[in-house]
């Protein structure tokens, strides 16, 4: 896990990162880069959260891969070194070979066919245990309908970015073979009819071109400005892998923000983003669930314990409705409250930031979530030096803070090795 937080306004947008890298869901290492410039001379940076890898390729390689593949080109918009970027992980095939594709797929079903594996012990289990057997047939029975209801949930997402139902449909061709092979594997002796078969085709196509991302999926944020944008802007994306040399992902528009004019402003967090929603709602997003919860299920049962007394049964119904009316009501008014004393004040500051405090509220956003894991008894998921850095348009990226796994004085030739390839280009031309 990590904390990352972008803040932007018109001036500027400041970029914030934790170190801490968990490996093998145990162990911690608070050394792991996840800030990067993507250009070597335009003002863009890009952070990763989530997964640090793509498919087993760290991200750092293929960023730097990128940036030394994109040398001095520039592009008039954000938008544009985005899509350039998502070009590029798609036409990379030495980093993902074909072999490397089919095994991420098989992967993939295999894990979502033994989830319904599982749901389907978890029906036949109680029969079980109250009759002591079940037969073949209410086996098949339980089973095709979980395939059925698995199958109309996936199908009712959107596809992925890029893809198509051609994809879905030259998928589900390409790959019937290790379909059915693992379908064997994972159902053993369970005679599946050939209609709940192709559904099972279905699922395991639906799960490389539709927008359904598993715990492996990586988080990309790219920030900063094109040639032509007078201010800054901040596209986010989820990526999980490729597949046929095309790259499942989203572009998840709740974390993507467009400074338009000079009094607007945004605060974004990623991964971890509970200390950020309390510091700026002034309650913590787990209690405002809870207070939803209790308080719906509280107004669902008051008409039941009120029902008990002299009500009839229409008085009893306009008495939910106008319970129901109360509770929105209530969440609405709170709602507004947050806004106007809690967010709203610390927006209004953020427009007019400057650079270097722009740069320290990020990095303290940061430092706030790991404090709160450092001093409770859950895992230290967030935490290392953080990494800082803003952009601007007269300034481009500009580190404020930066970890080196080496001695900056002992390797002068890094930091002279860093533009000479755009040096030589220049010379060319």
């Amino acid at each position: 896990m990590t904390a990352e937080v972008a803040i932007i306004n018109s001036g500027a947008v400041a970029l914030a990162a934790d170190s801490a890298v968990t490996i093998g869901g145990q162990k911690i290492y608070n050394s792991a880069i996840k800030l990067f410039s993507l250009s070597k001379i335009a003002p863009v940076g890009i952070m990763i959260y989530g997964n640090a890898n793509l498919m087993e390729v760290p991200w750092e390689i293929l960023i730097k891969s990128y940036r030394r593949n994109l040398a001095s080109k520039t592009f008039n918009y954000l938008n544009d070194y985005a899509e350039d970027f998502i070009k590029y992980l798609e036409n990379h095939p030495s980093a993902f070979p074909k072999e490397v594709q089919t095994e991420w797929l098989k992967r993939n079903v295999r894990g979502f066919y033994t989830l319904i594996r599982e749901e389907l012990w978890e029906e036949i289990h109680p029969i079980l245990q109250i009759n002591g057997e079940i037969s073949q047939s209410e086996i098949l029975k339980i089973f095709s309908k979980i395939v059925k209801k698995q199958h109309k949930r996936l199908s009712d997402y959107d596809y992925s970015d890029g893809m198509s139902s051609d994809d879905f449909a030259n998928i589900k061709e390409k790959y019937k073979e290790e379909f059915k092979k693992i379908r064997k594997e994972i159902f053993e002796k369970l005679k599946i009819s050939a209609a709940i078969a192709a559904l099972l085709n279905d699922i395991a196509a639906f799960l490389h071109v539709k927008q359904i991302f598993s715990s492996s999926v990586s988080g990309i944020v790219i920030a900063g400005y094109g040639e032509k944008q007078l201010y800054p802007s901040i596209i986010t994306y989820e990526v999980e892998g490729v597949i046929e040399n095309k790259l499942k992902y989203k572009k998840n528009n709740n974390k993507c923000h467009s400074i338009k004019h000079g009094t607007e402003c945004a605060i974004l967090a990623f991964a971890q983003e509970d200390m950020v929603d309390t510091f700026m709602s002034g309650i913590n997003p787990s209690i405002m669930h809870l207070l939803n919860g209790y308080l719906k299920k509280l107004f669902d049962r008051l008409p039941e314990i009120v029902h008990q007394s002299k009500f009839k049964e229409n008085e009893l119904k306009q008495l939910k409705r106008d319970m129901n009316k109360l509770l929105k009501s209530f969440f609405k008014e709170f709602q507004e409250h947050v806004q106007k004393e809690h967010i709203h004040p610390v927006l209004r500051m953020v427009t007019s930031l400057p650079k270097d405090e722009l740069a320290a509220m990020a990095e303290a956003f940061v430092n706030l979530t790991a404090f709160k894991r450092r001093i409770t008894d859950t895992m230290e998921t967030v935490g290392g030096p953080v990494d800082v850095a803003v952009i601007s348009k007269g300034d481009g990226l500009v580190w404020v803070k930066r970890k080196h796994y080496f001695p900056a004085d002992l390797n002068q030739h890094f930091f002279e090795n860093y533009f000479r390839e755009i040096s030589h280009e220049k010379c060319q031309k």
